[in-house]
């Protein structure tokens, strides 16, 4: 998969979902294989998504080594996040590194795919 492919691909999930306001993506390509995407989307109900991934992408190969995911409420509260940061409170996860952080603590969690994680947006906005 190229690298300009992917954001594509982003893109047209984003585009997709009709609780998305706008969103402002950008990729910053590190080459020859590597692509750093960072971006804010915002929903309906103010609310916002937060992304960053660094990814290396090669042929029939996309792999995202470092990403985080920010859902914030409009009063930019958090109301989860996810992501495979080194934190010494998720070590004893099954997960680890990756891991979800809510509200009520941290939790195991496996790298979301984008259109999963705004499929769970979807059913935490009140408009």
């Amino acid at each position: 998969m190229q690298i300009r492919d992917y954001l594509s691909e982003i893109l047209s999930r984003i585009a997709a979902n009709p609780y998305v306001e706008s969103q402002n993506i950008s990729l910053e390509e590190r080459p020859p294989d590597t692509a750093y995407v960072t971006g804010v989307i915002t929903f309906a109900d103010s609310s916002k998504l937060h992304i960053k991934e660094y990814l290396i992408l090669k042929p029939g190969i996309s792999d995202v080594v470092m990403y985080g995911y920010n859902y914030l409420s409009k009063d930019d509260n958090l109301i989860f996040r996810y992501d495979n940061a080194a934190d010494p409170a998720a070590k004893n996860l099954s997960t680890y590194p990756e891991h979800k952080h809510t509200e009520k603590g941290l939790s195991s969690a496996k790298r979301p795919a984008l259109e999963e994680i705004l499929e769970e947006i979807a059913g935490l906005i009140y408009i």
